[in-house]
């Protein structure tokens, strides 16, 4: 695939030509929802970026790394937050580097685009990046987590309130690495990065009092959809979808992956369930058009760190 540099000028052009792009009403407890990451959380940014048909229109859905929408979509839409989505995300990014642009680059990217004005303390700002430093063999999973310390930290510092972090699900599990040489070894940066993620969030929340920060346990989830697949409406958690090779057919209906790396949208928009119950149950009481009781939905799946 061509990956032809891209300037930073051009890298703003496209940062402000996705901001202009936003044009949902807003509604519910965030004025919008904005996501950093990789094609975890890509609805789109990558043909945008190399300027190329990629992913392959005919086995991907409309510039997702998917056979549908991406979790933040669903997230955002009528059924759960009912708000704006502002798509950082790029398909292949690590937590640093710039082609694509890294969780660094993304974070700074978007907070030039602020020119000086404090970011919306209403906003909802969401993490989820880490697979392809040791997908793309870099891997240190310390040096992924203190590059996301300093993307929250600079989105803080400038005035983001609430922060949403989710973690990884087990990389020797997906159907790239299952059965392989590097199914351990994946597992391992996997269990190690969570733990030191969960432990760099702990740390931010004690010296920043005052910010809402979240995290998503996505690994628990993806164990609990993998030991009771019928439950959750799947019948194949190991091997891409059927359908995949088949070109414009989008039909990934039973399986949880749709190619050897990336989920179906029907395991997207579980994600999104999820992280929507588990999030309304534990915001404040006060915030607007969020339940103040623990929805009976709600799976536990996150913690939250300090809201004071």
């Amino acid at each position: 695939m061509d990956k032809t540099k891209t300037s930073l000028a051009n890298g703003i052009l496209l940062a402000v030509a996705l901001l202009l792009g936003a044009s949902n009403a807003l509604a519910g407890p965030y004025g919008e929802i904005v996501v950093f990451g990789d094609s975890l959380s890509d609805n789109g940014n990558y043909v945008l970026y190399d300027g190329q048909p990629a992913p392959d229109p005919a086995l991907y859905w409309e510039g997702r790394f998917s056979n549908g929408r991406v979790w933040v979509e669903y997230l955002t839409d009528p059924t759960h937050f009912d708000t704006n989505l502002s798509g950082r995300a790029y398909g292949g990014a690590e937590t640093s580097g710039s082609l694509p642009p890294g969780l660094i680059e993304q974070v700074r990217l978007y907070i030039l685009l602020a020119a000086g004005a404090s970011l919306s303390p209403t906003n909802l700002y969401v993490v989820w990046i880490g697979g392809n430093d040791f997908l793309n063999g870099d891997g240190d999973y310390q040096i992924a987590v203190d590059n996301i310390n300093v993307a929250v930290t600079e989105l803080v510092d400038n005035g983001a309130m609430s922060i949403l972090i989710l973690n990884l699900p087990d990389l020797g599990s997906i159907p790239s690495t299952l059965g392989s040489n590097e199914a351990e070894p994946a597992t391992a940066f996997t269990v190690n990065f969570n733990a030191a993620l969960a432990n760099m969030i702990d740390t931010f929340s004690t010296a920043h009092p005052g910010i809402g920060i979240y995290e998503f346990d996505v690994e628990a989830l993806f164990l609990e959809v993998r030991n009771n697949p019928t439950a959750f409406g799947f019948t194949n958690v190991t091997d891409p979808a059927p359908n995949f090779a088949v070109e414009n057919d989008f039909d990934g209906e039973g399986s949880l992956f749709w190619d050897d790396v990336h989920p179906t949208t029907h395991m997207h928009a579980l994600i999104a369930d999820h992280v929507y119950d588990d999030l309304s149950a534990q915001l404040p009481a006060d915030t607007a058009d969020v339940p103040a009781q623990k929805n009976e939905n709600a799976s536990c799946f996150i913690r939250a760190v300090v809201w004071k």
